[in-house]
């Protein structure tokens, strides 16, 4: 008796610990606001500023070819970086933001509205705005609602951070930086969502803009 007593105590400690996950409103941020469609959360005020980065981000993923396929609300949570970050994201998380898929919710890691700027603290290639970082996480919601909830699991990294950050516009480098870094051999995480975009980039161009071709002949 004792033993499953024990077991249960356990498990409701493990399911307390993890709930956040889930519904990281529970973590009691101090700020929440709707913009558009989307429940938003911050660890700051909610300015005008913040308000136009997530129009900004939403109209980048309408004009993408399965942008129309997203969830209807994607709640945002935006992070100082700090034990609200850590907790959401995973110790030692070195992202510029997390999508959960199921529950769909969008964790920015430190941010700044008022320059439009997020940062995740690596010395290269740490920095890069707002509004694109949104829209990158919106596609992921898009991707698996277009081609399933599993869809992180059937394609591989380089095609899906690839596609967002080509709806987004961009990443954390720029083509000049990017070769710049090729050029030194060295191995920077960046590095592999530049090269993604820019195979997502010429896959497009030559498949005729077709998404749904684009995923299918993926190599």
């Amino acid at each position: 008796m004792r033993g499953r007593l024990a077991n249960g105590a356990v498990w409701a400690v493990l399911l307390i610990a993890a709930s956040p996950l889930a519904a990281p409103k529970l973590l009691a941020f101090p700020y929440a606001e709707t913009i558009g469609a989307h429940a938003v959360y911050s660890e700051k005020p909610i300015g005008a500023d913040l308000k136009e980065i997530v129009t900004s981000a939403d109209r980048l993923v309408a004009l993408s070819a399965i942008g129309s396929a997203r969830p209807a609300n994607q709640p945002i949570y935006l992070t100082d970086g700090g034990w609200r970050w850590i907790w959401l994201s995973g110790l030692g998380n070195k992202a510029f933001a997390v999508s959960r898929p199921v529950v769909e919710t969008i964790v920015v890691n430190r941010s700044d509205a008022k320059r439009d700027l997020v940062s995740n603290g690596r010395p290269i290639a740490g920095n890069r705005g707002l509004h694109g970082t949104i829209a990158h996480e919106m596609t992921h919601g898009s991707i698996r609602a277009h081609f399933g909830i599993l869809a992180d699991l059937r394609y591989p990294a380089a095609l899906r951070e690839g596609y967002a950050d080509f709806v987004a516009g961009g990443g954390s480098l720029t083509d000049a930086e990017a070769q710049a870094l090729e050029r030194t051999g060295r191995a920077v995480p960046a590095l592999d969502y530049w090269r993604g975009r820019k195979q997502v980039e010429a896959a497009l161009a030559k498949n005729g803009g077709s998404v749904d071709a684009l995923f299918r002949d993926w190599d």
